[in-house]
């Protein structure tokens, strides 16, 4: 969804608006089925993903023998169905919307807007399983339980690790914008009530 929410031009229009207008105008329209477009294609994208990590799973298991391909195995395995999960959790509501009112309108965004955020902080959770795994690869390491390669080590330790910490704060930056953007659509909420 998109960051760059023009609230004033909005609120405008729908002050603008007659009091018995309750259909929404056919640019409100276009933009709605142009957001859903793009939630269904990021929802068939992360359940692409997850496709993928079942069978890197599947893959690792029997190609990767050890304490290294059982774990590896486990936090991709993992790492699919919590994807597939919450990608249907929070893709579906907004994929079955059907109220186009006004005022449907306007939930639409806010429930949009309330789902974003949720799928920030389960990204956020994400990237903390990685750095679970990362410490989780030096520990197979140090007590040398497995013969854990140091090229993996120093890719997930120099690479992923640093990502991983750098994603949760721009994802931290985003919830803070969905919540001042939430803020703003509960007041057009109440305006509009």
């Amino acid at each position: 969804m998109a960051d760059n929410f023009d609230f004033d031009a909005l609120a405008k229009s729908w002050q603008q608006q007659p009091a018995d207008e309750a259909a929404p105008s056919t640019t409100d329209l276009a933009e709605a089925s142009q957001r859903l477009r793009e939630q269904k294609l990021l929802m068939y994208g992360e359940w692409l993903g997850a496709v993928i990590m079942a069978i890197t799973a599947v893959w690792l298991l029997f190609n990767l023998p050890g304490w290294l391909g059982g774990v590896s195995a486990l936090f991709l395995a993992l790492g699919a169905l919590s994807t597939a999960y919450i990608s249907w959790q929070i893709h579906r509501p907004i994929l079955a919307y059907d109220n186009w009112s006004s005022n449907g309108l306007l939930q639409f965004r806010r429930r949009a807007c309330q789902l974003n955020v949720q799928h920030y902080r389960y990204t956020q959770l994400s990237c903390l399983a990685l750095l679970l795994f990362t410490l989780v690869l030096w520990i197979l390491h140090l007590w040398q339980l497995d013969d854990t390669p140091l090229t993996m080590l120093l890719f997930y330790s120099l690479i992923v690790s640093p990502a991983c910490v750098f994603g949760i704060y721009r994802l931290q930056k985003k919830v803070h914008q969905k919540a001042i953007e939430l803020a703003h659509l509960d007041a057009l909420a109440a305006d509009f009530d």
